[in-house]
C-alpha cells in the first residue's frame, strides 16, 4: 500500500493574510535577520508601544536593562537548528506570555524572529480559582476534625451550666454562669458554621423565575432586620434563569444580612439585579450596597480568607461560602468600598 500523498497547500491570498495577521488575538512583531522591526500588528503596537520605531532595532522599544537579554535571545535563535525550532517563552507581569520564534526560509536560512504576546490573564485567573478551591478543601478537612473534637465537650459544658443555673440562688454566680452559657453557645455556633463549610456545595441547576426569588429573599430580610433599616430593591430582572435557587437565596441572604449590620439601625440597603450580555456569555449581576462605614483598607484585601471579619461576633466564613457559590455558578464575587461611604458586594453568575 503506497503512502498517502501530501495535500498541496493552497496559497492564502495576500490581502486575506494581511487581514488575518492584523486581527490576530495576539500581539505580533516581526524582526528581520539584522534585528530591525519590519512589522507590528495593532495588538503588538498596543503592548510594546512600537510607534515610530518601525525600521529600527528591536531594542528601541525595550527598556535598556533588557537589551543584553534580547541579544542573548537573538543569538540563541540565530544558531538554532532550523529542522528542530524551539521557541523561547517568557512571562510578563502575570498577564502576557511572550514567545520568541525563529523564522527560517525554505532552505533553513535564518530570516529573523517572530515576537508574539498571548494574553494569559484568564488562564491565571483559573489557576487562582483552583488554588482557592484547594485551600477550601484543606480548610474543610481541618474544620471537620475540629468540629468533631470540640462539639461533644461543648455539649457537656452547656448541659452542666444549665443544671447549675437551675440550682443557683446567688445573683453573682448566676451572672457568671450566664456568661459561660453565652460564650459556649457562641463556640457551638462557630463549630456549626465550620461543619457547614466542610459540606461540599453541589449546585442543583433549574429554571427559576428571578423576580420571585429576589422578592422572596428581600421579604425574608425585611422580617429579620431592625424596623428602621430601609431595604430597597432598585432594579428587577424578569424572566427565567438557570441557577440553584437555594444557593443563590443563601448568597443574597448573607449579603443582605451583612449589609444591614453594617448600615446600622437607621441605614439603607439597596439590592439591584441586571443582566449583562457579553461575548463570553449571559451574566446575572447582583449588587448589594449599604451606606455604612465601609471596610477598613487593611481588611479589604483579605476578606475572602476564612476567619477574617469586621464584626466582633462574626466568624469570617460568610464571604468564603458566598464566593464559592458564585464560583460554582461560573462567576465570582467582588467587594469594594463606595465613595463617600458604604460598601458594595457584587455577585456575577453565569446565566446559561
Amino acid at each position: 500500500m503506497s503512502p498517502p500523498r501530501p495535500r498541496a497547500r493552497r496559497p492564502l491570498p495576500v490581502d486575506l493574510l494581511e487581514d488575518v495577521v492584523e486581527c490576530l488575538p495576539a500581539g505580533l512583531i516581526v524582526v528581520d535577520e539584522h534585528g530591525r522591526i519590519v512589522y507590528c500588528n495593532p495588538l503588538g503596537e498596543a503592548i510594546r508601544d512600537v510607534g515610530d520605531h518601525l525600521g529600527e532595532g528591536i531594542e528601541s522599544c525595550h527598556p535598556p536593562h533588557t537589551h543584553e537579554a534580547l541579544e542573548q535571545v537573538f543569538a540563541t535563535l540565530r544558531q538554532q537548528d532550523p529542522s528542530h525550532p524551539h521557541p523561547i517563552v517568557v512571562e510578563r507581569r502575570n498577564r502576557w506570555e511572550i514567545t520568541y520564534s525563529r523564522i527560517s526560509d525554505r532552505e533553513g536560512r535564518f530570516r529573523g524572529v517572530a515576537w508574539m504576546a498571548h494574553d494569559i490573564s484568564r488562564q491565571k485567573e483559573l489557576q487562582r480559582r483552583v488554588l482557592h478551591q484547594e485551600r477550601l478543601s484543606g480548610l474543610g478537612r481541618m474544620a471537620a476534625r475540629l468540629a468533631h473534637d470540640v462539639k461533644n465537650p461543648l455539649n457537656v459544658i452547656a448541659g452542666a451550666v444549665h443544671n447549675l443555673r437551675a440550682e443557683c440562688a446567688n445573683a453573682e454566680q448566676e451572672e457568671m454562669l450566664a456568661l459561660i452559657a453565652d460564650q459556649t453557645q457562641r463556640l457551638s455556633d462557630l463549630v456549626d458554621r465550620l461543619r457547614e463549610l466542610t459540606r461540599p456545595l453541589t449546585p442543583q441547576l433549574q429554571r427559576v423565575d428571578l423576580t420571585t426569588l429576589i422578592r422572596r429573599t428581600m421579604e425574608a430580610a425585611r422580617r429579620c432586620s431592625p424596623a428602621r433599616v430601609r431595604l430597597q430593591l432598585q432594579a428587577e430582572v424578569g424572566g427565567d434563569v438557570l441557577l440553584d435557587p437555594q444557593l443563590v437565596e443563601r448568597l443574597l441572604a448573607n449579603a443582605l444580612d451583612n449589609a444591614v449590620r453594617a448600615a446600622g439601625p437607621r441605614g439603607t440597603v439597596r439590592l439591584s439585579a441586571q443582566r449583562d450580555t457579553r461575548p463570553d456569555g449571559e451574566w446575572l449581576v447582583l449588587r448589594v450596597d449599604d451606606d455604612g462605614p465601609g471596610f477598613p483598607a487593611a481588611v479589604l484585601e483579605h476578606l475572602f480568607e476564612p476567619f477574617v471579619t469586621t464584626r466582633p461576633d462574626g466568624t469570617g466564613l460568610g464571604l468564603t461560602i458566598m464566593r464559592e457559590i458564585c464560583l460554582l455558578h461560573g462567576g465570582d464575587l467582588a467587594v469594594e468600598n463606595l465613595s463617600p461611604g458604604g460598601a458594595r458586594v457584587t455577585a456575577r453568575l453565569l446565566s446559561r
